[in-house]
């Protein structure tokens, strides 16, 4: 098979595509590019998450880069990625490499990278890589093995310790803890988050599906309804300030108002914006992709902030945060990072920032929203995930080529963005995208608009458009 590297990384479906041979593949070839990193010679730090294969394969990696003289690092139980980006940025490590498939189905697994200042690995970090395990294919080359017990460039590390410290040197868990935010209500989906938040908060914190189970009891990994729907009904039945959710492996962020309706990812982004900004005096530019609302915009230019858009995925936000005077980067599909922790999603960083907004303000997640729209909104949002096969997918590319919209909903296009798909900005905020995903055979249709009646319209329009 053409092992290919996606929005973040590699992934594949586990014993058809993900299986030792294509792993041993995957890290030889970042072994053999690896003298030619500038931090050649520093150790590379290993993490996993909870799915099936996850400590094998982590196990694996190890041996491959402890075989080619690689100073190796691996986490000694399951962890979020964040908690590797972190020990990356820290530690001083030329990279990071973690066994996970994020967000995908059960039935898939996969390896990010992160380069050394902690952030997304960029194409440009990643392409080397592709091409060597081509050559490394065509020359027969194996994947050098070494033992772990007793080699001397091998070490292990515990991520419940001091990446939980560096959370709470931007977060003030005290006064979460003796404000009027009682009880919480946590879901991390069965994945990596888990014991996370009671580490931090204690008795104050309730988790559900938190055990391990690689079939995330049939639920996607994804912190968005219906995969929600149990942590909504819970907290709607009362005894909860408000619901939190993190994703497979731990680098996305959801929530729940303490009526138990889902605040959407936009509304996440735009609050912890607010908030860095008006209570904890934070300032810098604003770094979002192109697929998230334009509600951050319109808060950008209230607090005189700059704001970039990039394509989707932090394999571009992340280099983008690099860059010196960022403050925020985030993306409509939950992921949210700060620099100054780490130029990297972290969605328990982000879940335990909305606690202390609440606590800091006072006020309930639902009056907070209602705010955030009556100051910077009315704005509805929906994505519409198509599943296609390859050659569905090929069709519908071809389309989105000729796309040429003028108006939607009796509004009009006031700018046609190709910066990744098919971007439409209408004349009144509301937009409209087309895009194949970078990690799963879909072809995605985003639409923001003052109405949820608008965003129905824009979505059939854009259906048509294609012939979905």
């Amino acid at each position: 098979m053409v092992i290919k590297f996606g929005t973040d990384g590699w992934r594949a479906v586990v014993d058809r595509d993900f299986i030792p041979e294509n792993i041993g593949k995957v890290i030889q070839a970042f072994a053999d590019v690896y003298p030619t990193m500038p931090e050649a010679g520093r150790p590379v730090a290993i993490g996993y998450d909870r799915r099936n294969r996850s400590p094998e394969a982590a196990q694996q990696i190890a041996s491959v880069l402890l075989g080619n003289g690689i100073t190796t690092v691996l986490f000694n139980a399951f962890c979020p990625t964040p908690a590797v980006a972190w020990y990356v940025k820290t530690k001083g490590c030329a990279a990071g490499i973690m066994v996970t498939a994020s967000h995908n189905p059960p039935s898939w697994n996969g390896i990010k990278f992160k380069e050394s200042y902690g952030g997304a690995a960029s194409s440009e970090y990643l392409k080397p890589i592709e091409d060597r395990i081509v050559a490394n294919d065509k020359s027969g080359r194996k994947p050098k093995m070494a033992g772990h017990a007793g080699h001397p460039q091998f070490s292990e590390f515990d991520p419940l310790g001091e990446y939980l410290d560096a959370i709470n040197k931007f977060v003030d868990t005290d006064r979460i803890k003796s404000s009027s935010v009682k009880r919480v209500l946590v879901d991390p989906l069965y994945g990596s988050g888990s014991g996370y938040f009671p580490k931090l908060l204690g008795d104050m914190v309730t988790e559900i599906h938190n055990g391990a189970d690689p079939n995330f009891g049939g639920l996607n990994p994804e912190p968005i309804p219906p995969n929600a729907n149990e942590l909504m009904e819970r907290v709607a039945a009362g005894g909860f300030s408000c619901g939190l959710l993190t994703d497979g492996d731990g680098d996305r962020a959801g929530a729940v108002d303490e009526f138990g309706k889902f605040v959407t990812t936009h509304e996440v982004f735009s609050l912890l914006l607010r908030h860095a900004v008006e209570n904890k005096g934070w300032r810098g530019k604003v770094v979002k992709s192109i697929s998230t609302t334009m509600m951050i915009n319109r808060i950008g230019r209230k607090y005189g902030l700059e704001v970039i858009t990039t394509p989707v995925g932090f394999k571009y936000i992340s280099p983008a945060m690099k860059e010196p005077g960022v403050l925020v980067g985030g993306e409509e599909s939950g992921g949210f990072g700060f620099p100054r922790h780490i130029p990297e999603r972290d969605g328990v960083l982000s879940d335990m920032l909305i606690l202390e907004l609440m606590a800091v303000t006072g006020k309930s997640l639902s009056t907070l929203v209602r705010e955030l729209q009556e100051e910077f909104g009315p704005s509805f949002y929906r994505r519409i995930d198509n599943h296609l096969s390859a050659e569905e997918i090929l069709r519908v590319r071809e389309k989105m080529k000729s796309l040429d919209i003028k108006s939607l909903a009796g509004r009009r296009v006031v700018k046609h963005d190709k910066l990744d798909g098919h971007h439409f900005l209408l004349d009144d905020d509301s937009w409209l995208l087309f895009r194949a995903s970078g990690t799963e055979p879909l072809i995605r249709l985003y639409a923001e608009a003052p109405t949820a009646e608008q965003v129905d319209k824009m979505l059939d329009e854009g259906k048509r458009q294609v012939g979905l």
